[in-house]
């Protein structure tokens, strides 16, 4: 079964590049027919979505506790050394859900609103579009490496139906991500004259949509820098922006680093060991530790200080 040719021409022109790139697949003609290339990509798509949202969520709940200065619940604490340490499909899954929930209860204001909407009812009941990528989770883990290969060939139609349907449901609940653009600032221009306060534009490469020749842009001048070299999420009508660092990177050189293959958006992919983040590329890139790229140091900084925020001393505190 094909997925709605609006929903494909949106979701590949318009969507995150980490999803984007990867649904797209689903057109190839190796996954055009049921089988178990299909379904690979399908779940793939899912994992990359699962890990999309992880990010986005996290990051939301470390700028909102680094703000306020609140402590994150239990339900995030526990285990969070074990789950972001060896993160997963339905690990990042759990991320997502509870770092929202989190923010909910605490009626802090969210990056992006619609977020809420996709997760939980009005009852605060799981949302039917994040039921349906719990499904998907849960397809991933029944048909593991080890069972798949029992798979008989006439059971791949009806799999492949069922998590084309899931997929669809899921990313038809994400249509909201059109109002976003994930962009990568590349450089910051300052401009500063004499009794003037000083302004900056920012170069940026717009991260959307399934090509990696990412379009270049310039934003209108700013009274406050954005951080620089950092993949962050957009709202181009207020100006607003979410940090993805240091779950999301663009890493250019990551082609002359060890098990690196080219540029890319590289999600964080776990922990190898002491000062050693795993990588995996959204496309092309290959895999590759983060003590070989060019920002090695601010990496392990901000990695160290999101653990700390979620398992330190701020989190063990009660809250109000």
């Amino acid at each position: 079964m094909l997925m709605k040719d609006s929903i494909f021409r949106e979701i590949v022109a318009g969507f995150p590049y980490p999803i984007a790139s990867s649904y797209v697949k689903l057109r190839t003609d190796e996954c055009m027919d049921p089988g178990p290339n299909r379904l690979k990509h399908q779940l793939a798509t899912g994992e990359a979505t699962a890990r999309f949202l992880g990010v986005v969520n996290l990051c939301q709940a470390r700028d909102f506790s680094e703000l306020f200065g609140k402590a994150p619940p239990k339900s995030m604490t526990a285990d969070f050394t074990k789950s972001f340490e060896r993160v997963t499909f339905g690990n990042w899954l759990r991320l997502a859900r509870e770092s929202l929930r989190w923010l909910l209860a605490e009626q802090a204001e969210l990056f992006i609103p619609e977020m809420a909407g996709f997760f939980f009812d009005s009852s605060f009941r799981a949302g039917t579009a994040v039921e349906a990528l719990e499904r998907l989770v849960t397809l991933r883990n029944d048909i593991s490496h080890e069972r798949s290969k029992a798979i008989n060939a006439n059971d791949y139609k009806p799999l492949c139906e069922k998590a084309q349907d899931n997929l669809d449901r899921v990313l038809e609940g994400l249509r909201f991500l059109l109002e976003y653009e994930l962009s990568f600032i590349s450089e910051i221009e300052v401009d500063k004259r004499r009794r003037h306060t000083p302004t900056y534009r920012h170069r940026f490469k717009k991260l959307i949509g399934n090509s990696d020749d990412f379009e270049g842009n310039k934003d209108a001048p700013r009274n406050v820098p954005l951080d620089s070299q950092a993949v962050v999420l957009l709202h181009p009508v207020t100006g607003n922006y979410l940090n993805l660092d240091p779950l999301l990177i663009y890493e250019e050189a990551a082609g002359k680093k060890p098990e690196g293959k080219a540029t890319d958006i590289f999600f964080y992919n776990g922990m190898k060991g002491p000062a050693k983040a795993d990588y995996q590329a959204c496309k092309h890139g290959g895999r590759f530790l983060s003590c070989y790229s060019d920002r090695a140091d601010y990496l392990e900084e901000e990695l160290r200080e999101l653990e700390n925020l979620f398992t330190g001393e701020l989190a063990q505190k009660p809250t109000d």
